[in-house]
């Protein structure tokens, strides 16, 4: 629990120790990009206490750690297609010199768990 606010705060491997706001919009903007054009990805809003998925239908989810909202993400792909573009982009992604740090971090993680839902679906 946080000493200042009272909230119930979740440990994050992906953010460390201390989470602020500015990690959460640089994940939220790392995984918007990812989505961008990938069919069923819903949009992701930062908020300090962690994210806000919402896809076109109007639904909305809460997360409070990357991988579960890398989790939620996977599970709004409708198919292995979209799946499969989504571990493209990731992959090269965190390739990019320019993305090291925590937006290649967040892509990692997103790969990895992407990566384990492409296989589940071909089995």
């Amino acid at each position: 629990m946080c000493g200042a606010c009272g909230r119930t705060t979740v440990a994050d491997p992906a953010l460390g120790p201390v989470r602020t706001m500015r990690q959460h919009l640089i994940v939220a903007a790392t995984v918007n990009a990812l989505c961008s054009g990938v069919p069923g990805t819903p949009k992701v809003k930062a908020l300090a206490d962690g994210w806000l998925t919402y896809g076109p239908s109007g639904a909305s989810r809460l997360c409070r750690t990357v991988q579960e909202l890398w989790a939620d993400v996977i599970g709004c792909c409708a198919d292995v297609p979209s799946l499969r573009a989504l571990l493209e982009r990731q992959v090269s992604y965190a390739e990019q010199a320019a993305n090291a740090g925590l937006p290649a971090r967040t892509a990692l993680l997103g790969k990895a768990l992407t990566a384990l839902a492409v296989e589940e679906a071909l089995e």
